[in-house]
This record gives structure tokens, C-alpha cells and sequence, in this order.
């Protein structure tokens, strides 16, 4: 059998499974709108800021314009004349009979139909669930009256960068994101820590006390100075407002450890509240949790350095304090039951340095440091003051209901504003998307004497939680 034989057959035998998949499995929705962004995007320009080499992504309208692009990692504007690739938007693959047999879970990404026009397939984020009573107050979503927390892998599918340590700025020694200080807060600057190609180095010195750290300093990209996270999405450009403050910060390092390093402690603020993470490293101990100075009681799962040989040790550290719940995760496994809290503390918070990494002993690196922060929904569309449901009453589901919110929620119209009502009925429901194959770069061909405008990405493809 000749290859041209074998290309026809295969080439037959993959339209084939792509019709019996389609048909009976999976089907491609393209996403035209950037509601879901950063998980899912709609019609976009990839741009990397000239300023830190950071890539992000900036939305297109019907009319093919973006509002002015502003880089969400070092603040830098005055972008609009940078090269940038037009994309369009993600293609998507979708389970489509997967509700059938079980019904959506909370945090997942679903295709319905609009109930205000059900020949429209929306993409949104399920939230509320049959039977539950939903508000939303200060960008957190409460069911029942009880705030919705999410799992640290909920929190991985949901999560927003905010800065990464490796794209470092040019003017970062004018305007520092992170600093070293021997002692949480400002009480000496010196320390062990010394940063090169990208990583943060820290080696023993004497006369430094316990806790040598590397504290994040945030710059707010919208207002060009420091000042707490808030709800900015690079997405929708430099011009859409971003009030509202955000308090839910966690953060990702990857790090290689010596024995020598005696504990690794970990600092977040929620507000007005402060949490400090102690992890034994070198020494033999159990991990403490402290709730504004006070040792709280924790549930300890594991600790993988206890008894860990041989050194050094690389490892992926987690920890967030999302929907007041904290969570401290080595390699995946948390390292103990996520502790939650009911009453926040009153107050204002130093919302500019949120969060930081301590060190106690001799030789560790961190090889790239990401802060993230969590979703704020708003009780604004496009910032035009709109009476959204749950902002101001709940929302009662009924035994076969659903209430569903978009990611970039500034931008979003979902639950909140639907003029037909705030729920999707489960008979509307169209599958869970599972996969972005088909992500892909605008460019300008002729085949044929037809214009194709659309080349695929392999880059960019990617599972959806």
C-alpha cells in the first residue's frame, strides 16, 4: 500500500472519529467574548511588555478595538504601539452529555443556554446550586449565609496573577516589588537574601534573628504607585475602573532548600488580619499557624521534610488566604486541614506589603515567586451602577436551578444582570468544556483565493477546570 493510500485512510479515518466524537461525545464552541477571562478568552491582542517581558493579553470589541494596554505585572502604559498578535477567540471542547449522568459541581465552567435567548451558548462559572439561597457582599459569594470557600484546587482554576518575581522590571531598583527585611515589617534591612538572574538567594549571616524575609511590595498598574491589589484585569484595558481593594492574596514559589535552613515561614494578610505559617525545615517540630500573633490550633497532615534525606531539596510551595480560609500546600499536599475563621478582624490592613517568605537558618533559593489574588464579583457591569441580583438581596434556587458567574467579572453579564432572571434551569445546561484545542494567532493567508484569517497555537492549548 502506497503512502498517498495510507495519508487518504488516515486522513478519512480522523474525519470519521471527529463526526462519532462530535456527534456523540464532544463538540467545539468558539468563545467570542472575553467574560471568562484570563480562563477563557475572547477575541484578543497578545502584547509583552517591553518593560519587564511579561506577555498578557488585551480584549477586542465588535467594532476590532481594545481599550489602552497596561501591563499587569509592572504597571507600565503607553503600549498601544507595541507589536502585538490578534487573536481570535478560544475554541473550546465540550462535554456534552456529562450532565445526564451527574449534575454540575460548584467552581466548574459550563455551556448553557441564554435563558433570555436560548439559540445563544453561554460559557459561565457555576456558583450557586439547586435549593440555595445566594448573595453576593464584598466581591465574596455566601450560600445559605455561609461564605463559599474554595479547595486549593478550585483556587488553582481561579485564581488571577498579579506579579511574577522572574519578569523583573526595569525600574525595579526605583521602584522595588520585592524587599529583604530581617523582621516582619521595617525594623532592619539587614539580611541574608541577595537576588540574581531572576532568583532570590538567601545564605547565613550572623547577628541576624529568626525570620529573614522577602516581602512583596504591590504597584498598582492603574494608578502607577504602591498601594493594595484591586480588582485591575489587563484584559479589559488601562480605562475600566478598579475600586474595589482585594484582600484574598496567596502566592506560588518554587525553592530548593538546604538542611542547614532551620524553618521556612510563610505571611499573609487578609485585611486587617495576619497569618504567619511556620514550617519546620532542618529542625525536628510541627507546623504553627499564628491569627494576629496568637498560636492557633491546626490539624497537621504531613510535613515532608521531617526526617527527609538527602539534601538539598526542591519543592513547589502554595499558600493562600482566599474566602477566609488559609491554605499551605508543599508539592500538592497541604501540610494541614485548611484552617477557616468566621469573624475578620476590624480595621484597615497594610494592604501594600500583603505577603512574604521568612527564613530561619543557612541556604535556600527561590527560583520564581507569583502572587495571585482571587475573583471580586462586582455589583457593577462595565462600571455602570446596574440593580444586580444578590448584591443587595439573595437569590432563592429553585430544586432544578443554577446561578452562574463569569470570571472577569467587572464585564460580565451573568446571574447578576439578566433581565429574564438570575437562573439557569438544568434543562438549559449544554456540558462542561474540558479543553482549549484550538487557541490561535489571526494571520493574514490566501489559499486558494480565500482568505484565512486563523492559524492554530499549540502554545496556548489547555485543559479547563
Amino acid at each position: 500500500m502506497g503512502p498517498v493510500r495510507q495519508t487518504v485512510e488516515l486522513l478519512v479515518l480522523l474525519v470519521l472519529c471527529v463526526i462519532v466524537v462530535r456527534t456523540f461525545s464532544a463538540e467545539a464552541y468558539v468563545v467570542p467574548t472575553g467574560s471568562m477571562a484570563p480562563t477563557l478568552l475572547g477575541w484578543h491582542r497578545e502584547i509583552v511588555c517591553p518593560n519587564c517581558a511579561y506577555p498578557f493579553d488585551v480584549g477586542i470589541d465588535e467594532e476590532g478595538l481594545s481599550g489602552p494596554a497596561v501591563c499587569p505585572n509592572c504597571g507600565e502604559s503607553g503600549l498601544d504601539s507595541v507589536p502585538a498578535v490578534e487573536c481570535g477567540g478560544d475554541r473550546v471542547l465540550v462535554q456534552k452529555f456529562l450532565y445526564d449522568f451527574r449534575p454540575p459541581k460548584r467552581w466548574e465552567v459550563a455551556v448553557f443556554h441564554y435563558p433570555g435567548d436560548p439559540s445563544q451558548a453561554y460559557v459561565k462559572r457555576v456558583v450557586g446550586l439547586p435549593g440555595e439561597s445566594i448573595r453576593i457582599e464584598a466581591g465574596d459569594v455566601y450560600a445559605d449565609g455561609q461564605i463559599l470557600r474554595k479547595t486549593l484546587e478550585d483556587q488553582r482554576a481561579i485564581r488571577i496573577p498579579v506579579h511574577e518575581s522572574r519578569f523583573e522590571p526595569r525600574d525595579a531598583d526605583r521602584f522595588p516589588r520585592w524587599t529583604f527585611r530581617s523582621g516582619w515589617g521595617y525594623r532592619s534591612t539587614r539580611t541574608g537574601w541577595s537576588r540574581s538572574a531572576g532568583q532570590f538567594i538567601h545564605q547565613a549571616q550572623s547577628g541576624i534573628g529568626p525570620g529573614d524575609w522577602v516581602i512583596y511590595q504591590h504597584w498598582d498598574p492603574h494608578r502607577g504607585r504602591y498601594g493594595p491589589v484591586r480588582d485591575f484585569y489587563a484584559y479589559n484595558g488601562g480605562e475600566m475602573p478598579s475600586d474595589n481593594e482585594i484582600s484574598d492574596l496567596g502566592l506560588e514559589a518554587e525553592i530548593t532548600a538546604d538542611r542547614s535552613v532551620e524553618a521556612l515561614s510563610v505571611a499573609l494578610r487578609n485585611g486587617a488580619d495576619q497569618f504567619v505559617v511556620r514550617i519546620p525545615v532542618g529542625l525536628n517540630g510541627r507546623v504553627e499557624l499564628t491569627h494576629n500573633g496568637v498560636r492557633v490550633p491546626i490539624i497537621e497532615r504531613s510535613n515532608p521534610f521531617q526526617g527527609h534525606d538527602p539534601w538539598p531539596e526542591s519543592f513547589r510551595l502554595e499558600a493562600s488566604a482566599f474566602d477566609r480560609r488559609v491554605t499551605v500546600a508543599i508539592d500538592g499536599e497541604s501540610l494541614f486541614e485548611p484552617y477557616d475563621y468566621e469573624h475578620p478582624r476590624r480595621g484597615i490592613g497594610r494592604g501594600e506589603a500583603p505577603l512574604g517568605l521568612g527564613v530561619d537558618g543557612g541556604a535556600l533559593t527561590i527560583h520564581n515567586l507569583k502572587v495571585f489574588r482571587d475573583i471580586y464579583y462586582t455589583a457593577t457591569l462595565a462600571g455602570m451602577p446596574r440593580a444586580g441580583r444578590s448584591i443587595h438581596s439573595s437569590v432563592e434556587l429553585g430544586p432544578d436551578e443554577f446561578f452562574v458567574l463569569g470570571d472577569n467579572s467587572p464585564v460580565s453579564n451573568d446571574s447578576r444582570f439578566w433581565g429574564v432572571g438570575p437562573v439557569v434551569p438544568g434543562s438549559m445546561l449544554l456540558g462542561k468544556p474540558f479543553l482549549v484545542h484550538l487557541p490561535g494567532a489571526l494571520v493574514p493567508l490566501k489559499v486558494f483565493g480565500r482568505s484565512v484569517c486563523w492559524v492554530p497555537d499549540p502554545r496556548r492549548i489547555r485543559y479547563i477546570r
